[in-house]
């Protein structure tokens, strides 16, 4: 599709900032589930953006059916979880995001998966190595290993953002809680197979298009959604995930060079 010549970032910072505010709210305040409409619409609305910059990247017909392959992948692999205990350890959804999918995974889920996956990918993506011998900068992306390892480490730091603080608010629990605020040490690890899984998908669908120019934006939902959830973190007491958060967003701004909202192709 053609080229979009306008870099929306300020907009992003000011929602940034509006989100670290209704964080406060968000847990300080009880939710139950006659606020589960509020928060599907809420998940939903921090989606459009890295959806928009996946159509706007790869066009209508292959940018929808990435987000709805990488959809059914999050519905699938939830509710795996949920029913079998694998890969994240037993637990189950308290019905405060959404109605449940055959009553097992909200239907937020890939809302809140998909932007999650598309921007760590993009983020490994543009991760850089020297290779030996040759004094050459080279992208993650010319070894496949490499960018399928950098993906599962990024959806593995997310996770640990954003996990405390959803089991804190009682959006899910554990059947057995573990060390890391409540949250179970095979949990993790099922989270960098989830990553390595969703590169494999990026890789196996996407193919060369990974190449391509893709528009920052992809990583724009990631970047809000990391605002959201370390300010939730901090207001609950949660210093270490709400530390790693930051870093998260730092590196973000970085990679993007502070234009997390550039839908340019």
């Amino acid at each position: 599709m053609g080229s979009i010549n306008r870099d929306y970032s300020k907009y992003f910072y000011l929602t940034a900032i509006i989100l670290i505010i209704v964080a406060f709210f968000v847990a300080n305040v009880e939710i139950n589930p006659q606020m589960a409409n509020i928060s599907a619409i809420f998940i939903i609305a921090l989606s459009l953006p890295c959806y928009a910059a996946m159509i706007l990247w790869l066009g209508w017909k292959k940018g929808l059916v990435t987000i709805l392959v990488f959809s059914i992948y999050a519905l699938v692999i939830e509710t795996l979880a949920i029913i079998t205990g694998f890969p994240y350890s037993p637990f189950e959804y308290t019905g405060l995001i959404g109605a449940k999918v055959f009553g097992y995974t909200p239907f937020t889920v890939p809302f809140a998966y998909v932007p999650l996956f598309l921007g760590c990918i993009y983020l490994a993506g543009n991760l850089t190595w020297l290779k030996d011998g040759e004094n050459r900068i080279r992208s993650i992306r010319s070894s496949k290993l490499l960018f399928v390892a950098a993906t599962a480490i990024l959806v593995l730091a997310a996770d640990l953002v954003l996990d405390p603080a959803a089991v804190a608010l009682n959006f899910w629990k554990y059947l057995w809680p573990g060390f890391f605020y409540g949250v179970p040490f095979l949990n993790f690890l099922g989270w960098i197979l989830t990553g390595a899984l969703a590169s494999g998908l990026a890789l196996l669908i996407l193919g060369a298009s990974l190449e391509k120019n893709q528009p920052t934006a992809l990583v724009s939902s990631l970047f809000l959604i990391l605002c959201f959830w370390s300010a939730v973190d901090f207001y609950l007491g949660l210093l270490v995930p709400g530390i790693i958060g930051v870093i998260f967003i730092i590196y973000i701004l970085q990679t993007t060079q502070k234009r997390v909202g550039n839908f340019s192709t």
